[in-house]
C-alpha cells in the first residue's frame, strides 16, 4: 500500500491538537489525503453519506478519547453501525493528551482499536502501525 492510497481522518476537539497534528502529518510527507474534525458524529455521517471517496484506501482513523459531546469510544460504537465490508479498509487509533490506565485498557480491549497513540502524534510510529496492519 504506498502513501497514495493512504487517507487520514483526524477527530479531536480541540483546534491547537487538530494543527498541529496536521501539520506534522503533511511534513512528514505520508499522504496529501487528511481530513479533520472537531466532532465525532459529525465525521462518521460524511464518512457514511461519501463511502465511495474511501473505496480503496487504507484509512486511518485517529479518534481523541476525551471529547465533551461525544467521545473516541462512543464515536466509534456509531462508527461500528457502518457496513462491516466498509469498514475492513479503516485502521483505527486512539488519541489521548494524557494516557489514562483505564482508557488504555478499554482501548486494548476493543478488537477494532490497534493502539493508543500520545499526542502529539509520533506520525513515523502511526506510519509504522498502519501499514503493518494493512492486511489485517
Amino acid at each position: 500500500m504506498s502513501e497514495e492510497k493512504l487517507r487520514i481522518i483526524l477527530v479531536d476537539d480541540n483546534d491547537i491538537d487538530i494543527v498541529v497534528n496536521t501539520k506534522l502529518l503533511r511534513l512528514a510527507n505520508l499522504t496529501e489525503h487528511i481530513e479533520s474534525y472537531s466532532d465525532g458524529p459529525e465525521a462518521v455521517e460524511k464518512i457514511k453519506n461519501d463511502q465511495e471517496k474511501y473505496v480503496g484506501f487504507l484509512n486511518v482513523l485517529l479518534l481523541d478519547i476525551q471529547m465533551p459531546e461525544v467521545d473516541g469510544f462512543e464515536t466509534l460504537a456509531i462508527f461500528e453501525e457502518l457496513p462491516e465490508d466498509f469498514r475492513k479498509d479503516f485502521k483505527i487509533f486512539m488519541l489521548s493528551s494524557s494516557i489514562d490506565r483505564s482508557d488504555i485498557e478499554k482501548a486494548e480491549q476493543n478488537k477494532n482499536i490497534i493502539k493508543v497513540l500520545e499526542k502529539p502524534l509520533d506520525v513515523y510510529l502511526l506510519k509504522r502501525l498502519a501499514f503493518a496492519n494493512a492486511n489485517t
